[in-house]
């Protein structure tokens, strides 16, 4: 029975992420078109999933975030501090990254492909930060890391998780980046899902990572807003 719940788990998963980069990259679907086809996506597997074997991930994430045995403050410390040297990391990073970036290009695509511009970057980037990263994390690692790894394939769901995360995230820059750094920004999403995943590995909760998902995201926007001549 697990077997089949995680072949679920891996098709779907797959169907997911393919289903959103061929949206994007071929289809050439509009923004809000693709966040509409993501929350879907992205709900109705888990969803299907729940009534299938009665898992309610959300409920499991909030419950082992709150009542688990391991101390709340200094979860919350560990969230915070991690949180924190993430966002000056990805600070650095893009400070030495940019140069090699094709701003030019990256401006196009979001103003002709997904009509975001100085007007109304703000707003996306509210949706970036908090209802975006909270899809991802609900999805990578509540559903597929850590239903797989309840499912007795640990080792199986860290290298899968991080990997889908990883190819998911392509079809936003790959058009940015120079092949050396296209392959070191893979890499680094990579390595960085691993570090998600291993944040709520102990509790089993995907909250534990959401909040540093939320520091990587402001990074990420305030690099936006630099490329947009905001800031």
């Amino acid at each position: 029975m697990n077997k089949k719940k995680f072949v679920y788990l891996i098709i779907t998963s797959l169907i997911t992420v393919a289903s959103l980069y061929i949206s994007d990259q071929i289809l050439a679907v509009s923004y809000m078109s693709k966040v509409f086809l993501k929350v879907i996506l992205f709900a109705t597997f888990p969803v299907i999933y729940r009534i299938g074997t009665g898992e309610n991930i959300l409920r499991l994430s909030y419950v082992n975030f709150f009542k688990r045995a391991h101390p709340k403050r200094q979860r919350i410390n560990i969230s915070i501090v991690l949180g924190i040297a993430i966002f000056v990391v990805l600070w650095i990073v893009q400070l030495y990254l940019l140069p090699y970036i094709d701003t030019s290009q990256l401006v196009y695509e979001f103003e002709e492909k997904y009509k975001i511009n100085q007007g109304n970057i703000v707003y996306y980037s509210i949706y970036l930060v908090f209802l975006n990263s909270f899809l991802e994390e609900f999805f990578f690692r509540g559903y597929i890391f850590l239903g797989m790894k309840r499912l007795g394939y640990r080792k199986s769901a860290y290298v899968i998780s991080a990997t889908l995360f990883a190819v998911y995230h392509i079809a936003n820059f790959k058009n940015w980046l120079n092949i050396g750094v296209f392959i070191l920004a893979i890499l680094g999403l990579i390595v960085g899902g691993c570090i998600f995943n291993a944040m709520d590995d102990r509790q089993e909760t995907f909250l534990n990572s959401w909040f540093v998902h939320i520091c990587a995201d402001v990074a990420i926007v305030l690099t936006g807003f630099r490329v947009f001549g905001i800031m």
